[in-house]
């Protein structure tokens, strides 16, 4: 544990049980700030990295369904212009 983690458990301890052996002083106080702010942005750098892990697998199992989708709607396309043909044939002998 380094000064300034030392500085800002003393401190924290001193706030929450209201005792202090000795008196806080400013560098106390902006030792115990350094500290919590390292620990601030550790921890909002470790939710980012979270979020974005948990993106990515989204979006690769989104990007497998999309393609599924796609192969499927080719299919389904295919079919949809054999039929329009079909009809058009029909539609050509009632005519004749």
């Amino acid at each position: 544990m380094g000064v300034d983690e030392r500085a800002s458990q003393r401190i924290t301890t001193e706030l929450e049980y209201g005792r202090a052996d000795e008196p806080v002083t400013k560098a106390d106080l902006q030792a115990a700030l350094d500290a919590k702010g390292t620990e601030l942005l550790e921890r909002i750098e470790k939710v980012e990295t979270t979020l974005l892990r948990e993106f990515r697998k989204w979006a690769v199992s989104f990007e497998s369904r999309f393609r599924a989708n796609e192969v499927l709607i080719g299919g389904f396309n295919e079919r949809l212009v054999s039929l329009e043909e079909r009809v058009s044939d029909i539609e050509g002998r009632k005519d004749a």
